[in-house]
């Protein structure tokens, strides 16, 4: 019953607030191949370097609805599964105690619950590596048994299917889980030696599931290859290199429970200082009471430290410092840090878990009011209510066009009577006798394009009417009947000035994100 509690508890947790906050740019990406047909969907994301298996859980789930919080459920769901696996594997490794805490801290994670309302594939990752971890932790604990034949009774079955099944799917999902492939064998050479004399055994059904796994995988990895003209992995100019900055965004944010930015790789003011510092030194604890353990800290170490060291040795090449990209990785932190927590006294524990979860809702709760997504159904709800049939909406780039237009239907802001585009010239050919409404923000991480340039772009036209802030990432400008700019440029194309718009319905092929 404790990971059903736990994970009951995540769930509630994940749809509080699930619709409220609106898409961003890759979840406006996913509602769109959502709508589409199944061969567009599929076509569109492999073109982006995408898997589209995800893609295809929102197609059915859009047959139900396309609200934010139908698309955002099945992350809530998956989400609210990896923290009872994480509960699972935890009272497996060191107990009940243990367990409990990894899971409650799954469970209360900010990041956890953000990715958790995010209509992308992270916590579904996360969902299947478990699942996986959960199977070798499973052989871990019967070496023998692991060893015997998949045809004999008494073989391990189900966790060697847990395994080989999670994993394949796992690496059918997104790229992200190709580290734990280094994880998982680390830990099978821990089994292998706690197999003894069996581990040949254990070697040769191991070796079969590997290339069960690789089967499933390298297939679906050539054809992205091929669709992506051979990049399986881009340079994008939006990702951080390894710098003080990201580390730190994506240190804090994963393992140090702080609420983080999303769009600008920063940190939310932190709600319960100190907490962050019990909980690594929980975690360091936890690894330390493991040292003399064979098979539990080789296993329960690779899988927290593969994901980062791997990132961490690309980002040298190619930049892929971002905090999603190293969301799996917090689990296992988190079950080294209940194993930490179980050292005390049933006393103790008893009066300390209570104050842990209070102390850990407390920190999350600011999570719920605060702007972590551009309010761009807020800019289409002021535009829908202020502009006239013929006004011009002229925004920032090619990807403020592709949200705004998202929100645009639902706000009431109809684009037959007004005008959107993300080209000046283009603007400024529709507005006489029409008023210009002009908007800059963020969509995504990507942002070639400074406010204080934009606002250079935009002296042909004059003094604005007026400037209204839009939450923490937008701004909107009035322009009463300009008359017509001579020379009037291109505001700059989406990615920065000069560069064309990736193809309909791919936004994040280009320079937005994955």
């Amino acid at each position: 019953m404790l990971p059903g509690a736990i994970g009951a508890l995540a769930l509630l947790l994940r749809l509080y607030g699930l619709g409220d906050k609106p898409f961003w740019l890759d979840e406006v990406a996913s509602a769109h191949r959502a709508a589409a047909s199944v061969p567009h969907l599929v076509a569109d994301s492999l073109h982006a370097g995408h898997f589209p298996t995800y893609f295809l859980i929102l197609w059915l789930v859009a047959r139900f609805g396309a609200s934010q919080f139908l698309l955002r459920l099945p992350s809530a769901v998956f989400g609210a599964v990896a923290a009872a696996l994480a509960c699972a594997i935890g009272r497996r490794a060191a107990g009940a105690r243990a367990g409990a805490i990894a899971g409650l801290l799954m469970a209360l994670s900010p990041f956890e619950v953000q990715l958790g309302q995010e209509a992308r594939s992270y916590t579904l990752v996360s969902c299947l590596i478990l699942t996986a971890l959960w199977g070798l932790v499973r052989l871990a604990q019967e070496p023998d048994a692991a060893a015997i034949p998949f045809r004999q009774k008494r073989a391990l079955r189900g966790p060697w299917l847990a395994y080989g099944l999670a994993t394949a799917a796992a690496l059918d999902v997104l790229n992200a889980a190709v580290p734990w492939l280094i994880a998982a064998n680390l830990g099978a050479m821990a089994i292998a030696r706690a197999a003894g004399d069996t581990r040949r055994g254990f070697w040769r059904n191991w070796g079969g599931v590997q290339l069960a796994i690789l089967a499933a995988w390298l297939p679906l990895l050539a054809v992205i290859a091929v669709a992506d003209k051979g990049a399986v992995l881009d340079s994008v100019a939006w990702a951080p290199g390894m710098t003080v900055k990201a580390l730190r965004s994506i240190v804090a944010s994963i393992y140090f429970l702080r609420i983080s930015k999303f769009i600008t790789f920063g940190l939310a003011p932190i709600a319960v200082p100190g907490l962050c510092v019990a909980v690594v030194g929980l975690a360091g604890y936890g690894a330390w009471t493991l040292r003399r353990e064979r098979v539990w800290l080789p296993l329960l170490g690779a899988a927290a430290l593969a994901l980062p060291v791997s990132l961490c040795l690309v980002s040298i090449f190619v930049p892929v410092m971002v905090p999603r990209y190293f969301a799996w990785s917090g689990a296992p932190f988190f079950i080294f840090a209940g194993i930490g927590f179980a050292r005390f006294s049933a006393t103790g524990f008893r009066v300390l878990a209570p104050v842990l979860a209070v102390l850990c809702l407390i920190n999350l709760a600011p999570y719920y009011q605060y702007e972590t997504k551009p309010r761009w159904d807020v800019v289409a709800s002021e535009l829908a209510a202020a502009a006239q049939p013929g006004d011009v909406v002229l925004v920032n780039s090619y990807y403020a066009d592709f949200v705004l237009s998202a929100f645009a239907p639902q706000a009431g802001l109809d684009k037959d009577e007004v005008t959107l585009t993300w080209q000046l010239p283009d603007a400024m050919q529709r507005t006489p006798g029409h008023d210009l409404w002009v908007v800059y923000g963020r969509t995504g991480q990507a942002m070639r394009q400074s406010l204080a340039d934009f606002r250079n772009s935009l002296a042909p036209l004059g003094q604005p009417e007026s400037e209204t802030t839009i939450g923490r990432y937008i701004v909107l400008w009035h322009y009463a009947e300009p008359e017509k700019a001579e020379g009037g440029a291109a505001t700059g194309a989406g990615c920065g000035p000069g560069d064309k718009p990736p193809e309909a319905g791919n936004a994040t092929a280009a320079c937005g994100s994955n």
